[in-house]
C-alpha cells in the first residue's frame, strides 16, 4: 500500500538495546556489577523499564543475578567455554548436515561469499544483528531450517562466545579457517551431508584448540556457577 510500518519502541526496548550493545562491545566488562539506580540515572529512565530490560538480558544469559550481591555481566570460565565448544561440535555438525539437504543454491552462494568473514564488535552504528549478518556459521545454521538449532546456536552459544572473546582477547583467526569454510561449502553444494557434517565438526574442534583453553583441573568460580542456576 506504500505505507511503512511504524516501529514502536518502548523505553524498555531502548534500554535493552543500549545495554546489549554495551555488553557485547566490552563497555560493560564480564563480571562487572550493575547498580539499578546508577544505570537508570545514566539512561535517563525510571527503574521499571530498566528492570524489564535487565530481565530480558538475564533470559539471554548476558546478565546473571546473584542472591545478596545483585546483577552482573556474566563471566565464563575456560571450562565452560570448553563445554560450549563440545556442544557446538555436535550441533553445528548437525546443522551442516541439514544445510546440505535444505539450503537453496542462492543461499549456498551467499554462504561461500561469507567464508572469509571475521568477527566484528557492535558499535554505535552497527547493531548486533548487523554485526553477525555475514557470519559464516550463522548463515549455515540458518540454512538448516531447524528453529531449535538456530535458537540454541545463534541466540545463545554464539553470543556467549563473543563475550568470551571480549574478556580474553581471543579470536580464532586461524590461517586456514577460510579454506575450511570453503571445503564445507563445497560439500554442501554436492549435497554430501556426511562430508559436510564431518568437515564442520573438525573445523569447530580446530577452532577450540586454537584458543588454548585452560580446562584441566579448572573449577568454575561461584559467579560462573550461578550462570547455570
Amino acid at each position: 500500500m506504500g505505507v511503512e510500518r511504524i516501529d514502536v519502541r518502548t523505553l524498555a526496548d531502548v534500554a535493552y538495546d543500549m545495554l546489549e550493545r554495551a555488553i557485547l562491545n566490552g563497555d560493560l566488562a564480564p563480571g562487572v556489577a550493575l547498580g539499578e539506580a546508577e544505570l537508570a540515572g545514566r539512561l535517563g529512565i525510571s527503574r521499571g523499564p530498566l528492570r524489564e530490560a535487565i530481565s530480558r538480558l538475564e533470559g539471554r544469559r548476558l546478565l546473571t543475578r546473584i542472591p545478596h550481591v545483585g546483577v552482573r555481566v556474566i563471566h565464563l570460565s575456560d571450562a565452560e567455554v570448553g563445554d560450549i565448544f563440545a556442544m557446538r561440535e555436535v550441533l553445528e555438525g548437525l546443522a551442516a548436515r541439514l544445510a546440505a539437504q535444505r539450503m537453496t543454491a542462492d543461499e549456498i552462494d551467499a554462504l561461500a561469499a561469507s567464508a572469509g568473514f571475521r568477527h566484528r564488535k557492535p558499535t554505535e552504528d552497527v547493531t548486533t544483528a548487523a554485526a553477525v549478518r555475514d557470519d559464516f556459521h550463522v548463515r549455515l545454521v540458518q540454512g538448516s531450517r531447524n528453529a531449535r538449532l538456530i535458537g540454541t546456536l545463534c541466540n545463545d552459544m554464539y553470543t556467549l562466545l563473543r563475550l568470551y572473546r571480549i574478556r580474553s582477547g581471543s579470536t580464532p583467526a586461524r590461517a586456514h579457517a577460510s579454506d575450511e569454510h570453503l571445503e564445507i561449502v563445497a560439500a554442501i553444494r554436492l549435497r554430501d551431508a556426511d562430508a559436510a557434517e564431518r568437515l564442520m565438526r573438525a573445523h569447530v574442534t580446530r577452532a577450540r584448540d586454537s584458543l588454548n583453553l585452560d580446562i584441566d583441573g579448572t573449577v568454575p568460580d561461584a559467579l560462573s556457577r550461578s550462570n547455570h542456576g
